[in-house]
């Protein structure tokens, strides 16, 4: 996947969130080089993988019905 690809994905998931509400945001440690940021809304969750090779975060939803 070239770089503006990868930007147009993570622009796409971020805009997922309009119009929602944030009640909660964590960040956590992954491994050595990634960490994981939690952002729980009032319909769904969103998972962020970051690592520090990466160009762009892995992106995942939950809602109520589905686990990561």
């Amino acid at each position: 996947m070239v770089v503006d690809e990868q930007v147009e994905e993570c622009q796409n998931a971020l805009e997922k969130l309009i119009g929602k509400k944030i009640v909660e945001i964590k960040f956590k440690p992954y491994n050595h080089d990634c960490w994981k940021l939690f952002i729980t809304t009032d319909k769904d969750e969103l998972v962020m993988i970051f690592c520090k090779d990466w160009k762009c975060p892995v992106t995942q939803y939950k809602d109520d019905n589905h686990n990561i």
